[in-house]
């Protein structure tokens, strides 16, 4: 398939390596979000005459970048793609040789801390999935100050009299444009698995938990993120919360109105001057309309998506607990109260251990996350879930199993990256990207020669571990994790010794 039509028009698309797929870039899945549609909810793309050029992806939208010469971006973005407002665009890599195949669908969020990353960068690429006849789609969404900004003044414009989550708003509106054109494709729109890394896979929790996407997902992957909340102070605030801190004199401005007015490359140098600034919002919000509580909340209570997920994380994650022990402490008691934030801090080591603790931190409170998921599923019936956890040291370097390190292995883009890869980074990314795409095939991870992989669950609480060597395997109980655990599933923390 090179060329269909899709509701908008015909598109062509460009051959990949493996001649029989088809990548198609750059497709608009909504008008471009620029003057007064900046700050509203996506509307549909025009249609267009004639053929459409699916050979080169849209810009990647307003963002301050990874800074230069830092770590990720020599890791996963070595080149400096365009950019622009005008970005709400996906990616289609298809298998399919004619329309109504009805193949199965990845739905790909990528991450970014809500502020950096698209969908097409480096590490993205569909070809290894569409070889096994899955179809991969990859989206741009707004970020930052274009996609997370609340004001009164949005929200009294608002039919819903909500404001923010704009860039959550396109993915919903993606998932939508997907449901209604990927027959074209060859896709089966009743097989959607949505799926994210990190901020992505918030944004996938956020997809199984509103209503506006009941009925459009059937499976779901979340990768360092996701779950029950795996980080206090990333939990999405209250509408009225945002807007009570937002400070537009941040941005030298007084209303909506003179905002609107500045071109986007003004808006942008003046949200990155703001920061580290917390007077502008810069996540999903709990605004009553799309997401009507707190994830947390809607999570204990059942009102998500009820399908099979497959979730996650990497055993050095890297991310530090807070700048230092004493905001640590201010956190936790926020988190816990004053009197069980003392057990959770001795657990860790107290003020002694808090270096060592904070480089371990992320990685504690995602496995806590998922396994809480899991375990969360099980009790409603809900499930299954399958957890797992990466371990592979990476060649090249000391850092580990970095936060994302992950994303090289599950696309399978290893020839992409600087590393000096060995032969058993090539048996695992084999082995992710067959899980993957068993689970968004069947809903379960699975895979000829491969280690079976079962339900993460109270009476078999084990995670798959992906490295050089790779099973499932019962971790070690660690009296943090079980602390954390006991909380995010509505009991009361406790220590485990």
């Amino acid at each position: 398939m090179r060329e269909t039509r899709i509701e908008t028009g015909r598109v062509r698309g460009v051959a990949c390596g493996w001649p029989s797929i088809t990548a198609f870039y750059g497709i608009p899945y909504a008008a471009p979000p620029v003057g007064e549609l900046r700050w509203r909810p996506p509307q549909p793309a025009a249609p267009w005459p004639g053929v459409r050029d699916c050979a080169r992806p849209g810009p990647r939208c307003p963002q301050l970048g990874v800074g230069k010469g830092s770590f990720y971006e020599r890791e996963f973005y070595p080149v400096e793609e365009p950019m622009d407002e005008d970005c709400l665009y996906l990616n289609v890599w298809t298998p399919a040789q004619s329309a109504g195949e009805r193949l199965p669908v990845i739905f790909w969020v990528h991450g970014g801390a809500f502020m950096t990353g698209y969908g097409h960068s480096a590490h993205f690429d569909g070809e290894p999935f569409a070889r096994q006849g899955v179809i991969l789609v990859t989206i741009n969404y707004r970020l930052n100050i274009f996609g997370w900004m609340v004001h009164p003044e949005l929200s009294a414009e608002s039919d819903r009299h909500v404001s923010g989550n704009y860039g959550l708003l396109d993915q919903i509106f993606a998932l939508e444009w997907v449901r209604r054109n990927i027959a074209a494709l060859g896709g089966d729109p009743d097989n959607i698995t949505v799926a994210g890394q990190s901020a992505g896979a918030m944004s996938v929790q956020a997809l199984l938990t509103t209503p506006l996407t009941e009925g459009m997902v059937s499976k779901a992957i979340m990768q360092s993120g996701g779950g029950i909340t795996a980080v206090p102070d990333m939990r999405f605030p209250s509408l009225e919360e945002a807007e009570a801190r937002t400070d537009l004199s941040l941005l030298g401005i007084s209303s909506i109105r003179e905002a609107r007015a500045l071109s986007w490359q003004a808006l942008l140098d003046r949200w990155i001057s703001s920061m580290p600034a917390q007077g502008l919002q810069r996540t999903p919000v709990a605004d009553g309309w799309v997401l009507p509580d707190s994830l947390d909340q809607m999570a204990r209570q059942g009102r998500h998506r009820q399908v099979p997920c497959l979730i996650g994380y990497t055993s050095r994650e890297g991310i530090p607990a807070a700048p230092n022990y004493q905001l640590w402490r201010e956190l936790l008691e926020r988190e816990y109260g004053p009197r069980q934030a003392g057990t959770f801090a001795a657990l860790c080591g107290g003020e002694k251990g808090f270096a060592a603790y904070s480089q371990e931190h992320f990685t504690l409170h995602c496995r806590a996350a998922a396994e809480a998921w899991a375990l969360l599923l099980e009790r409603q019936g809900t499930g299954p879930a399958y957890v797992y956890c990466l371990n592979r040291q990476l060649p090249g370097d000391s850092m580990g199993p970095f936060h994302a390190a992950d994303l090289w292995y599950v696309f399978q883009t290893l020839n992409r990256c600087w590393r000096p890869w060995e032969k058993e980074d090539y048996w695992l990314a084999r082995a992710c990207g067959t899980y993957w795409a068993q689970f968004a095939k069947t809903g379960v991870p699975r895979g000829a020669r491969l280690p079976e992989w079962t339900p993460y669950t109270r009476s078999d609480p084990r995670t798959m571990l992906l490295g050089a060597d790779i099973g499932l395997t019962k971790l070690p109980p660690d009296p943090r994790v079980e602390f954390r655990k006991s909380f995010l599933l509505g009991e009361p923390p406790r220590a485990v010794n």
